[in-house]
């Protein structure tokens, strides 16, 4: 029962409560246009190797900028990363969300993907050295590290399937 009261500590933080609903739905949509890129890359190209490519290459900015990124948050403003770095991954889903719609070059969609990755890769250390701020008392910060955990977790699960359900009905 104590563990249940920390968690209801936490929505009663309007700050951290923000924070962690906008990353869940977040992590829903980071998650979710990954199954539509690799649907459309596939569609487009036919070519299963370049989804493993493309798999790579997405994953290479976590690779090389983890250690800048984490620097970069340690020493600049946190909330500034935060905004920066949501507004640009949203920019390159816009981008790509015109890309697909108007039958763009899939090189163009796959650069646009690698360049959101690399503006996560600054947003994840700056989240997580954010939060330990946000909470009112040190012991809410395992209890907020934790829902943050989690939430990004459902959403790793619950992305994917709307992506496919949206694969499914919408093409």
């Amino acid at each position: 029962m104590r563990a249940l009261a920390a968690y209801r500590g936490l929505l009663s933080n309007r700050p951290l409560s923000k924070l962690l609903g906008g990353e869940f739905v977040s992590a829903i949509g980071d998650w979710l246009y990954i199954v539509g890129i690799l649907v459309v890359i596939y569609r487009e190209t036919g070519d299963p190797t370049l989804l493993g490519v493309f798999g790579a290459l997405r994953t290479l900015p976590y690779v090389i900028l983890s250690i800048p990124a984490g620097i970069i948050a340690d020493r600049f403003d946190r909330r500034l990363i935060l905004l920066v770095t949501d507004l640009a991954r949203g920019a390159c889903m816009l981008g790509m969300a015109v890309l697909v719609a108007t039958d763009g070059p899939v090189v163009a969609i796959i650069a646009l993907s690698i360049v959101a990755a690399c503006f996560s890769t600054f947003f994840y250390p700056a989240i997580g050295a954010y939060l330990p701020g946000l909470v009112q008392d040190e012991r809410q910060l395992g209890p907020a590290n934790s829902a943050w955990s989690s939430l990004d977790n459902v959403g790793f699960i619950v992305g994917p399937a709307l992506g496919g359900l949206l694969v499914a009905t919408g093409g």
